[in-house]
């Protein structure tokens, strides 16, 4: 197993944000239903909500990326919200993660994962290690 300093990490992180920071306009989380595929697979159940991630998206600091909490944004279907995949401004896949309230263990944290067309969500906390 390889381990890496917090240096290290945090500048891998800090090129995480730079990627994310690419194409206009800003990258996006997509909230989904039902279970993810596999890492760049067509997205499986419903997309539930496109939720406009801040720039930058968050602080490096210790090893991790804290991810801003989001405006709001309009939820396109009902659903429960279970897996995100975040796209930088061109399009192109950062990451697919796991979804969850705030009493979750998700790398993305929304207030409730039930999830009702018409409504409105926002990212609360979120976290990249």
């Amino acid at each position: 197993m390889i381990q890496i300093s917090t240096a290290l990490n945090d500048q891998r992180l800090a090129g995480v944000v730079t990627f994310l920071a690419l194409g206009t306009p800003a990258a996006v989380a997509r909230l989904y239903s039902g279970t993810r595929p596999a890492f760049g697979a067509a997205p499986t159940g419903t997309l539930l909500v496109e939720i406009p991630v801040q720039e930058p998206i968050g602080q490096v600091a210790n090893g991790s990326l804290a991810i801003t909490p989001t405006d709001e944004a309009l939820i396109l279907a009902d659903g429960e919200a279970t897996w995100a995949r975040v796209l930088n401004g061109e399009g192109s896949i950062a990451w697919d993660c796991d979804v969850s309230n705030l009493a979750g263990t998700g790398e993305i944290r929304i207030s409730s994962t039930t999830l009702f067309a018409g409504g409105y969500t926002r990212i609360i906390s979120g976290t990249l290690g």
